[in-house]
């Protein structure tokens, strides 16, 4: 009867002392990478800010440890790259825009402001296109973010076909 007693009480108190409470505390590690694409999307001007934005919802919510890049498309010389944002664009002199966002778990907010009046030089704000790239903030830590095809390169999805759905391009 006493090994019996002996036997409960060992198997009880590994039972009890292997058991934690970490299961009320989530952080999404593992959440899969995701590519939104706005394309030729105008900014409009927003009196109360002064500048020119877009508000895009997030759609389901994002998670709290995960991390939006913007990517804004330039042509150059005739081909086409992605930029990364924040970017300024220095154009000679004093003149200069500034592209930028912010995000909530909720949407994603891409503004441009410059040191003139934009609405002199449409080309900055009118028919952009972006790419909004959602990824774990554990992923931003090893990659270089600036580049848009290292990232999508490590998302494991550099060769996905680009969808249009709803006037919005989703990888």
């Amino acid at each position: 009867m006493k090994k019996i007693l002996l036997l409960l009480s060992v198997v009880s108190t590994l039972t009890f002392t292997s058991c934690n409470n970490d299961d009320d505390v989530y952080v999404d590690n593992d959440t899969i990478g995701e590519n939104k694409q706005l394309s030729n999307v105008n900014l409009t001007f927003d009196n109360n800010t002064g500048r020119y934005q877009l508000l895009y919802p997030l759609n389901p919510a994002i998670f709290e440890s995960d991390v939006v890049l913007v990517y804004r498309n330039v042509i150059d010389d005739g081909f086409s790259a992605w930029q990364q944002i924040p970017r300024t664009i220095y154009l000679g002199g004093p003149d200069e825009v500034d592209y930028d966002f912010n995000f909530t778990a909720n949407d994603v907010l891409i503004y441009a402001d410059a040191t003139f009046d934009l609405s002199l030089a449409p080309e900055f704000i009118n028919n952009q296109s972006f790419r909004i790239v959602i990824v774990p903030a554990a992923f931003v830590n090893d990659i270089d973010t600036s580049d848009y095809d290292a990232v999508m390169s490590a998302l494991n999805d550099a060769g996905a076909e680009v969808r249009t759905i709803d006037g919005i391009e989703r990888r």
